[in-house]
């Protein structure tokens, strides 16, 4: 009997948090594709480019074939990017499934993750091991003088990991919390 009641909380067996993850996914993955496309389409390839200044000197658009990860960090290892990304697959499609199905924010961040982690992976598989990354942000002042270029699937990543780690980190800093709490009036009695 448990089993079962286990089962009706965890988001696998459950609609409402797939319909979450898989539309999350599927909008972020298309809009970092078709943003891809119509950039190298626009804008061109490093080589030919006609960059956009969005706003000057803060924010343009210009192609970049990254064969790295941030920062140009890993540059020419592709298959230890892919690697590292279908594990990161994997583990994010563990985390979904063994949630808690009142947990929105866990698949939210996962349909988040899952995109900007597919986004790449397909970039790396379809464009010789390169990312396209064009937005360039400039905030004048250091570490973002120019910030490194972006894309979509960046974005995604940066947005769902803090909001997958964050309320886990103050879940448990709560938990040590009240159990040092609980320690104390232990002593104290």
């Amino acid at each position: 009997m448990t089993n079962k009641l286990e089962k009706k909380e965890i988001a696998l067996f459950n609609p409402l948090p797939h319909i979450i993850l898989w539309v999350i996914f599927a909008i972020g993955l298309a809009i970092d594709l078709v943003s891809k496309k119509m950039v190298l389409e626009h804008i061109g390839t490093p080589e030919n480019q006609k960059p956009i200044e969005i706003v000057e000197g803060w924010l343009r658009f210009s192609t970049v074939l990254n064969p790295g990860a941030v920062w140009g960090s890993f540059a020419n290892k592709t298959f230890f990017l892919l690697g590292v990304s279908f594990v990161a697959v994997i583990f994010i499609f563990w985390l979904f499934s063994t949630s808690n199905k009142k947990a929105w924010h866990v698949h939210l961040s996962c349909g988040m993750i899952l995109a900007g982690a597919c986004g790449n992976i397909h970039d790396r598989l379809f464009n010789e091991g390169h990312v396209v990354d064009f937005i360039e942000v400039n905030l004048h002042f250091w570490p973002a003088n120019p910030w490194p270029t972006f894309n979509i699937a960046d974005s995604l990543l940066c947005v769902g990991v803090p909001i997958l780690v964050i309320p886990m980190l103050i879940t448990d800093i709560a938990a040590i919390s009240k159990h040092k709490k609980k320690n104390c009036n232990e002593l104290n009695a």
